[in-house]
């Protein structure tokens, strides 16, 4: 199941450098600023991360860049 609005994106970590979210299939996805990419957990608990360059990097392309993912991996 996806999401509806990029608001109902709720962080389950954040740092000064990092932020992560969790998608209701249990899927991890990460934003790092200083890489300027959003890693998606390419197995749940692996902790390995397939990356996606930012073209800017900051927290609000960083929320669209899950938005899209979750929604293309859950629907």
């Amino acid at each position: 199941m996806g999401i509806r609005k990029i608001s109902d994106l709720k962080p389950v970590f954040s740092g000064d450098n990092v932020v992560e979210w969790q998608s209701l299939a249990g899927t991890r996805f990460r934003y790092e600023r200083d890489r300027c990419a959003v890693g998606q957990e390419m197995v749940p608990g692996s902790e390995a991360y397939d990356w996606h360059v930012l073209p800017k990097s900051d927290l609000s392309h960083a929320k669209r860049m899950v938005f899209r993912l979750i929604n293309e991996d859950e629907f």
